[in-house]
């Protein structure tokens, strides 16, 4: 079952229309696996699925090295390592995922309460 479809992940950016639809259906069902292995709110699942589908499109086109160093002399040039970036925080779009997890987590919180009982 899949819980969101490529025409919302398409609205969220521009960038997605590089990546073919066969491709972005396999991140959709991945993400959906993941999504309903979580006890969030069905109401935020489709939200869930989108942003993770996102994410891992992103990561699959995108070749994010920076230059952290260059020589003149001897034409020298060292990029950063992209291993560096892995996890949720290195797209915006897993970003927003972690967030919305993080702000179920405080809402689904038991409550702490004392049960106290007198005999």
């Amino acid at each position: 079952m899949l819980l969101t479809s490529m025409e919302r992940i398409r609205m969220l950016s521009d960038e997605f229309t590089s990546i073919s639809d066969e491709r972005l259906t396999m991140y959709i069902g991945d993400a959906s696996l993941e999504v309903s292995s979580l006890s969030a709110p069905e109401i935020y699942q489709e939200r869930l699925a989108r942003y993770l589908a996102a994410h891992l499109a992103i990561l699959s086109v995108s070749k994010d090295q920076t230059v952290i160093r260059e020589k003149i002399d001897v034409i020298e040039r060292q990029y950063s390592d992209p291993s560096k970036n892995i996890g949720l925080l290195a797209t915006k779009f897993g970003q927003e995922y972690q967030r919305i997890l993080d702000e179920l987590e405080e809402v689904l919180k038991p409550k702490k309460s004392i049960n106290l009982l007198v005999l």
